[in-house]
């Protein structure tokens, strides 16, 4: 006779599976299709794609949307359903009702640019029927609120109870209201909140606060066991003036929701800057039927004792160096958080390093970002080619020989043009966040000259125009000590100049970037360049001409960065370091002393040329507190 031993959370278990579905409310703004819908497309609060479902899309009542102000719709989702942002349940299928006065977009980012999936999730949003919308008076729409309506729970989740969190986003909010989770099946409540939401910089519209925000809902603390379940918000109020106490404005929208019964760390702990002698807290949020235990780790090792959903570091040192992650466990699975790691000081082997052949102090190098190294191209040797459509780049990390408010920028380009006719102009060099200098090629191939760019004020261009397809000299001479005057030079002659009273000096140790700015407004090179040079004294037009026809200019001091592209990009390292105090520090063999470099700014480049040479940063500062992810979002 063969004996069976089955364990006693499979016979708990039954034949079911985990499961984790995700909800994802869609808006349609009529009018403007590109911010309609947003199906989630990456991994979502800890829930891959395939696991949420995106409904249909709701209209805002604007635009040709026009409608009843209260709307309801309903869908179905089973096994089979993939089309229009639906996907498979494992098993079993869903019967949804919701209804709202309209849907709406919001601007909240959350802290997640670009299309990262929780931006998507937090996209739309069912509104709440008192601020704005169609038919508001005053910022209210005077309309219930949303309501949601879910059958077939159990189809899903056939032997296992689940958990549900909430997810909100809105375009006018302080805080948000609570929540109510009914469980239909059985007529009990459950009421959830929003304990730190995040709202960005309010809007000056309303005498109360009003502003984008959202977050991420406590979970239903008690374990739902039903097939029908109904989710309502408590009513949105707001009044009183933001200039005082009395301020509020309590939202009540919902972007989507998350049912499960497995772990689902639907926010991971955040990466932050932790530096020497610093503390630090980390935290993860999870959703999952109770009871959840937790267990931090560092480098994969459980950490002992650290079985909470925070973690904290106090002092730390270089020993608390490392990855760290969150474990979250209860009897229907596990999972794992991103890691995070104290960020001090990085260092990286790069095979992109431009080398700087100036002989005025240290040697900047490059970091080449996917331009192509020619060996030859026409009378020139050895330049870089730029596709604009790549958005290729190469960067000069900032340094402070670099921050002269007198000098040069030069460099030989050859293009035919831009990327893309008649569109916004080519970034050949930008160096600036806010004031500094552009250097940019038109349409109509003039060189265009920007000094405080985010002004829009004080801007020349070229008389010759520059993309005909032939190798031209193109030297940029700023004095903004003595009459702030900017004289732009082709192929050694002044084309033209203008006395600039802007307040364009850039930033201490900012870059600077040729063939693409990290301002998504210009568009990127389409050529190739060759010779790149900074001088951080104002040259003469004799200085100019000498080089622009191949020569030395008779006094050649103050150059204190010249690419010269004569030899491939070769292999060296970047070292990055992220605590304000940092100083490097470098010494040549380990064993000597080691002196800092004032000049060294993060990241600081420097390729193989060096046999030995040995680096290390330092600094005093007052160690403060990091609270890395303080809003629940």
């Amino acid at each position: 006779m063969m004996a069976c031993v089955v364990p006693a959370a499979a016979l708990m278990l039954g034949v079911s599976q985990a499961a984790t579905v995700g909800i994802n409310f869609q808006a349609n703004y009529c009018g403007s299709p590109s911010i309609s819908g947003y199906i989630v497309t990456t991994r979502a609060f800890g829930i891959d794609p395939s696991n949420w479902q995106n409904l249909l899309q709701m209209d805002t009542g604007y635009g040709s949307c026009s409608g009843p102000l209260f709307t309801n719709l309903s869908q179905v989702i089973d096994t089979t359903t993939s089309t229009d942002g639906l996907n498979p349940l494992p098993n079993g299928s869903l019967s949804i009702s919701w209804g709202a006065p309209m849907a709406n977009v919001s601007g909240f980012s959350g802290g997640y640019p670009g299309n990262r999936g929780e931006f998507q999730v937090y996209h739309g949003f069912l509104r709440d029927g008192v601020n704005f919308g169609p038919g508001s008076s005053g910022g209210d729409n005077n309309q219930p609120g949303y309501n949601i309506d879910i059958t077939g729970l159990k189809s899903v989740f056939t032997n296992h109870p689940f958990a549900i969190q909430l997810i909100a986003s809105s375009d006018s909010m302080k805080d948000f209201t609570n929540a109510f989770v009914i469980d239909a099946t059985h007529s009990t409540t459950q009421s959830v909140v929003y304990p730190s939401p995040f709202l960005e910089t309010p809007r000056s519209d309303t005498p109360w606060t009003r502003g984008y925000g959202g977050g991420l809902s406590t979970v239903t603390p008690i374990a739902i066991d039903a097939d029908h379940i109904k989710i309502i918000g408590n009513r949105a109020a707001h009044g009183g003036d933001k200039t005082v106490p009395n301020d509020y404005n309590d939202a009540s929208t919902i972007a989507g929701f998350i049912v499960t019964d497995q772990p689902v760390i639907t926010m991971s702990p955040q990466n932050a800057v932790v530096c020497a002698a610093d503390t630090v807290v980390w935290s993860g949020y999870a959703a999952g039927v109770p009871p959840l235990s937790y267990q931090w780790r560092k480098n994969g090792a459980a950490i002992p004792g650290a079985t909470t959903s925070s973690l904290g570091l106090t002092n730390v040192s270089a020993g608390d160096f490392g990855s760290y992650d969150l474990v979250v466990t209860n009897l229907y699975g596990s999972a794992v958080s991103a890691a995070v790691s104290p960020d001090h000081l990085s260092i990286a082997e790069i095979d992109n390093d431009l080398v700087d052949s100036n002989t005025n102090g240290p040697s900047l190098d490059a970091l080449n970002f996917g331009a192509t190294w020619l060996a030859t191209s026409g009378a020139r040797s050895g330049v870089m080619s730029f596709a604009g459509a790549s958005g290729n780049q190469i960067v000069v990390p900032g340094h402070t020989n670099l921050n002269s408010s007198v000098g040069a920028i030069m460099f030989w380009m050859h293009s035919g043009g831009l990327p893309v006719l008649g569109g916004n102009p080519a970034m050949l060099f930008d160096r600036r966040t806010g004031n500094g200098i552009v250097l940019a090629q038109t349409k109509d191939g003039q060189i265009q000259v920007q000094a405080n760019p985010a002004a829009a004020q004080d801007f020349l261009s070229s008389n010759t125009s520059l993309s005909d397809g032939n190798w031209h000299h193109v030297a940029l001479v700023f004095d903004q000590a003595n009459g702030a005057q900017v004289t732009l030079y082709i192929d050694g002659v002044q084309d033209t100049a203008s006395a600039n009273g802007a307040d364009w000096s850039w930033p201490a140790g900012q870059e600077l970037e040729f063939g693409r700015s990290h301002d998504s407004f210009w568009q990127a090179y389409d050529g190739q360049m060759d010779d790149i040079r900074f001088y951080n004294r104002v040259l003469t037009a004799a200085d100019v001409l000498a080089i622009a026809t191949g020569g030395t200019p008779v006094n050649n001091t103050g150059n204190v960065l010249r690419l010269n592209f004569d030899t491939a990009p070769v292999l060296g390292v970047a070292l990055r370091w992220r605590c304000p105090e940092g100083i490097l520090q470098s010494a040549d063999p380990v064993n000597a002393s080691f002196t800092d470099m004032t000049f060294a700014v993060s990241p600081y480049v420097t390729s193989f040329r060096s046999a030995n040479k040995f680096y290390r940063y330092h600094g005093v500062r007052t160690p403060g507190v990091v609270i890395a992810n303080p809003h629940l979002m």
